[in-house]
């Protein structure tokens, strides 16, 4: 029989391999410096790198695509990077790639992934892209408050741009620099959008839609939430209502989750889940065939789905806390009470002491009650948020907001990083 090793020397061994772990990522680290530092300088070229998930499909990767075309609406001259570090496995194809550049250095970045991502970009691609060049992070965060860990990440970064004032709020207590919100896009375009006997849905019924990815960590988007309000506001004879839960992403990722939500569908005819990847087209299709959208998440960093279901003139029911706060008002639509709790642990990553919104499903219930009683308050709010969401949020406005900030920063002759980080010297 093989002898167990005991403890004290267990432990004794994982030291020692973490050191040995240890001395080699150095070493991979001062091998990739020294190479970087030997190589001949790359040309430079006027205007903004633009880097992030031009090709990826996933929410990042279309806020980053929203954020290029705004771009190019206000004639900012600029490159871009496509990433696909971490989304190989969900990619869609090229996007603008005739602006496609990874061998030329440009005065300003523009960093559009996940605040823990931002070093996976900065040691993954050549940093002669970024070692001489002023890195803005353009970026989401969902939490009311951004871990103390992040400052070592944002070592880098000499600008943080945030869709919200909430996720503004989040940043400031690691990062000094300059944080500027940047509202993101919202552009549903012009269509041709798909019809309901095309999506498959009943043409007769009122609905309600709600999307997630489960790759997103449902916890946060509260799908279960979403159903035990529904069917608290609606007894199963009410056959003129519907819900659509519109998924993305496999449902291995959280079983117990997705099986509740098929149990709920199977016993519950007007509760139709999607669960299959659409077209950008098709999803906004599946926005405006819809009758309201319905949002009892627990944070957002903005709340896309919310603001494109506005821009569509749809009637929006949301929770009354985080990003979306910023569009989301009793003018506008209908939000949603709460009440704080805790992020447990499996609930989302970095969880630790932090706490979000638990919405009221009872209030949820009535409001969505109240849409069908009362249609003509759900219209005047829906058409305040469609006014509110166009003159906000369009492209052209979002990319003139870039270049003006681009713009600022030219004047201002800004400087690359030098080695004393805003973020290194936050308290």
């Amino acid at each position: 029989m093989r002898r167990a090793i005991p403890r004290s020397h267990e432990r004794g061994l994982r030291r020692q391999i973490n050191r040995v772990r240890s001395r080699f990522q150095v070493r991979t680290h001062l091998r990739r410096l020294w190479k970087s530092l030997c190589q001949p300088p790359l040309a430079r070229r006027r205007g903004v790198l633009f880097i992030g998930y031009a090709e990826g499909d996933l929410g990042l990767g279309q806020a980053f695509r929203n954020d290029l075309r705004a771009a190019e609406l206000s004639s900012l001259r600029f490159a871009v990077y496509p990433f696909r570090v971490g989304v190989e496995t969900r990619l869609l194809g090229p996007f603008m790639p005739e602006r496609y550049d990874q061998a030329h250095v440009y005065p300003i970045n523009v960093i559009e992934v996940a605040p823990d991502q931002t070093r996976v970009v900065l040691d993954t691609i050549d940093r002669r892209l970024t070692r001489n060049s002023y890195n803005i992070l353009r970026t989401f965060w969902e939490l009311p408050n951004v871990p103390d860990a992040w400052r070592s990440m944002l070592t880098h970064i000499q600008e943080i741009w945030t869709p919200s004032s909430f996720a503004a709020s989040a940043f400031r207590s690691v990062f000094s620099g300059p944080i500027t919100v940047v509202p993101p896009t919202v552009d549903v375009g012009t269509g041709p959008y798909p019809t309901r006997d095309q999506l498959g849905i009943d043409p007769h019924r009122f609905y309600f839609l709600f999307s997630f990815d489960y790759y997103s960590y449902p916890y946060r988007k509260n799908p279960l939430g979403v159903v035990r309000a529904f069917q608290a506001a609606f007894a199963q004879a009410n056959d003129k209502v519907g819900l659509i839960i519109k998924s993305n992403g496999t449902e291995d990722h959280y079983p117990e989750i997705s099986t509740k939500i098929r149990d709920a569908a199977a016993a519950d005819g007007r509760i139709v889940v999607m669960d299959k990847s659409l077209s950008r087209s098709d999803f906004l299709g599946l926005i405006r065939a819809s009758d309201a959208y319905l949002s009892l998440h627990r944070s957002e960093g903005f709340g896309l789905g919310m603001a494109e279901s506005m821009s569509f003139g749809r009637i929006v029911i949301g929770t009354n806390f985080s990003g979306n706060t910023d569009f989301l008002t009793e003018r506008t639509g209908f939000p949603i009470p709460f009440t704080l709790t805790a992020v447990l642990p499996h609930e989302y990553p970095w969880s630790d002491g932090q706490v979000w919104a638990e919405p009221n499903l009872d209030a949820a219930a009535a409001a969505m009650q109240l849409v069908l009683q009362s249609p003509e308050v759900a219209r005047k709010r829906a058409s305040a948020g469609q006014a509110f969401v166009r003159q906000t949020y369009a492209p052209a406005l979002v990319g003139q907001i870039i270049k003006d900030r681009i713009s600022q920063l030219a004047e201002c002759d800004v400087r690359p990083w030098t080695g004393e980080s805003p973020a290194a010297g936050a308290q």
